[in-house]
């Protein structure tokens, strides 16, 4: 990616955790981050040589400084979190991977915006955890849609990301699956991104291996790993 676009992604990771743009993936912390508020349990992100932990105000404190003492290959590993949060009885939410895309693929012919009153035949045949994990419940500032026959048969959207629409979520009917079509609505989405506002963020599950193949084939560098313990 541009050293522009590498230099606005730790300027904002820095700001969330509190900590220099320069050092923000050098380092561990583990701590409250007044930049995530009072959001529940322990977030989690790591690139490189950094790791960060946002520990709830609520916690007791020696929690802390546990974690930071810890290495950075024993944050960075899932066991160790799945560990930790059964320990508390709680749940690890993720891993997830963000991915950033300064490049512009392009836009499609055929997609096109749509309004929240065209998605509601698609939200109507998908489960709530997709709706939610794809950004819809979010109020996107801009929607797109292909469609099939007539039919809405997959979606993208841009959520704020730094104070800009840039972050991508995408939904496709569960007949249309299988058929590339989120690399579609997504490429659409990623191009008006990037052409508006400089990059584009696409952020899955690893779990979702055929949403993080799509963005590699657009693609999309990998930049950091996330999680939520709660």
């Amino acid at each position: 990616m541009r050293d522009v676009t590498v230099s606005s992604l730790d300027a904002w990771y820095g700001r969330l955790f509190d900590i220099d743009a320069d050092d923000v993936w050098r380092r561990i912390t583990a701590c409250f981050h007044k930049g995530l508020g009072d959001s529940p349990g322990y977030y989690v992100a790591w690139r490189g040589k950094g790791v960060h932990v946002s520990v709830p105000h609520t916690a007791d404190p020696a929690t802390a400084r546990s974690l930071s003492s810890e290495a950075v290959e024993v944050l960075q590993s899932i066991d160790f979190w799945q560990d930790f949060a059964v320990s508390r009885g709680l749940q690890v939410v993720g891993p997830s991977t963000h991915s950033y895309l300064d490049a512009d693929p392009g836009p499609v012919d055929g997609v096109c915006t749509v309004d929240r009153s065209a998605l509601a035949a698609l939200r109507g045949r998908v489960d709530d955890q997709d709706w939610a994990e794809s950004g819809w419940q979010d109020a996107p500032a801009r929607t797109f849609g292909l469609y099939d026959n007539g039919t809405l048969a997959a979606a993208s959207n841009l959520n704020v990301f730094d104070g800009l629409p840039r972050d991508i979520g995408v939904l496709v009917a569960p007949p249309r699956r299988g058929r590339g079509l989120s690399e579609t609505v997504g490429r659409h989405a990623a191009s008006y991104a990037i052409r508006q506002h400089g990059f584009a963020r696409w952020g899955t599950r690893n779990a979702n291996t055929a949403s993080l193949a799509a963005a590699r084939r657009l693609g999309f560098e990998a930049w950091c790993t996330q999680l939520w313990v709660r």
